[in-house]
C-alpha cells in the first residue's frame, strides 16, 4: 500500500504540468464566475434576443410604412378614422349595429 501512495506521488510529481494544466482548465469550465456553462447559456440569450431585435424592427419598418400609406392617402386616414375608431363628421349621424 506503501509503494502504490509513493508511485501515485511520484506520477504526479512527474507529471505536474499535466496535472495542474488539467486542475486548472476543470477550474476555469465548472467552477469560475464565469465559467464555460455560463456563457454557453449567455450566448444563447443574446442568439434569441438578437432575433428578437429583428422580429421588433421588421414590425416597427411595417409600422412605418403604414403611417406614410396613411399621410399620403387622406382617404384611407378617413376609413381608418371611421371604421377602427368611429369617427364622424359633425353632420353625419352613426349608427353601430351589433350582431
Amino acid at each position: 500500500m506503501n509503494d502504490s501512495i509513493k508511485e501515485a506521488f511520484l506520477w504526479i510529481i512527474k507529471h505536474k504540468y499535466l496535472f495542474v494544466t488539467i486542475a486548472f482548465i476543470a477550474i476555469m469550465v465548472l467552477f469560475d464566475e464565469n465559467n464555460m456553462l455560463k456563457h454557453i447559456k449567455n450566448q444563447r440569450e443574446i442568439s434569441r434576443l438578437k432575433s428578437e431585435i429583428s422580429a421588433m424592427q421588421q414590425e416597427y419598418a411595417d409600422v412605418q410604412q403604414r403611417m406614410q400609406e396613411l399621410h399620403q392617402d387622406s382617404g384611407l386616414m378617413e376609413k381608418v378614422a371611421r371604421e377602427k375608431y368611429g369617427m364622424h363628421l359633425d353632420d353625419e349621424e352613426i349608427f353601430i349595429i351589433k350582431d
